[in-house]
């Protein structure tokens, strides 16, 4: 959705709304960092292992590149945050791509990062993962972020002709993209293939439907998704880590052997709450600001 969003058609505000869209994330993302680091070091003061935050193991050149390329979050709090950073380094992707004239080859980078995403993720064990020491290649700006974001640019160029369609078609596919990660999640664990549950073909679906579903609508250009996706999806993905802990920490509470179908669908689990939470909190949102 947030290619769809700032990757517009026309070239000079797609310029202005990508430097505005990398500033924002840049400044959520350092923000996150702080937060994060200060809550890394109370919980490994509380564990006795704050020794942790200086050792050797924590700075090796593995762990550096596992952050800065793959978008690994190193410390055991604040998973979450290689959302923002993937979108960072998206950002910064396409702010230097138009700045020499990439856009031309978007079309291949999509079909091979596509692939590349599918091939290392969710399919990795097919592919005779595990590779250089790496089960999986995990969400990252090159897995997941720059070819969702192209996926939204190429939706938001053919607007005209995705819009002939009812908002209800479009809002059936959220459903079956669900239904549709469920299966592929079941039936990887089933082969004894499951090494990785973040990059289904289904949760793909679930994103197009959503950006689908904000063109059909006949308000178009002012309607709640159109106005306000970027910083929805923004919140959706942000409580997504938070989320799935605290999901896992009350199946925990309830029956210690729920956690096993928790592990295995936190994503879908999470991504449907937070869907949820986030919703609320712009819909709480939009109340306060129209009263002030």
């Amino acid at each position: 959705m947030f290619g769809f969003f700032t990757l517009v058609p026309d070239e000079t505000k797609r310029k202005e709304k990508l430097k505005k869209a990398f500033i924002g994330a840049l400044i959520l993302f350092l923000i996150m960092l702080v937060v994060y680091v200060l809550l890394n070091i109370v919980y490994l003061k509380y564990i006795d292992s704050f020794e942790f935050l200086y050792s050797k193991q924590l700075i090796r050149k593995r762990n550096l590149f596992n952050f800065i390329i793959l978008n690994v979050w190193p410390l055991p709090i604040g998973n979450s945050i290689w959302f923002i950073e993937s979108l960072v380094f998206a950002y910064a992707f396409f702010l230097i791509s138009e700045k020499i004239k990439l856009s031309r080859f978007y079309f291949p980078i999509l079909i091979i990062l596509s692939l590349f995403m599918l091939a290392t993720g969710e399919f990795a064990a097919f592919f005779g993962f595990p590779h250089f020491g790496y089960g999986y290649i995990p969400a990252g700006f090159i897995t997941r972020a720059i070819p969702y974001m192209l996926i939204g640019m190429y939706l938001h160029e053919n607007v005209d002709k995705l819009a002939k369609f009812s908002a209800f078609k479009y809002l059936i596919l959220f459903p079956v993209g669900l239904l549709m990660a469920f299966a592929e999640i079941e039936l990887l664990r089933r082969l004894g293939k499951l090494i990785y549950a973040g990059h289904t073909i289904g949760f793909g679906l679930m994103a197009v439907s959503l950006c689908c579903f904000a063109l059909a609508k006949p308000d178009v250009k002012d309607n709640f998704l159109s106005r306000h996706g970027r910083g929805y999806s923004t919140r959706m993905y942000a409580l997504c880590q938070p989320v799935s802990f605290l999901t896992w920490l009350v199946a925990a509470i309830i029956n210690p052997a729920y956690t096993v179908y928790v592990r295995v669908y936190s994503c879908i689990i999470s991504l449907i709450i937070a869907f949820i939470i986030s919703f609320f909190i712009s819909f709480i949102k939009r109340k306060i600001f129209k009263r002030v």
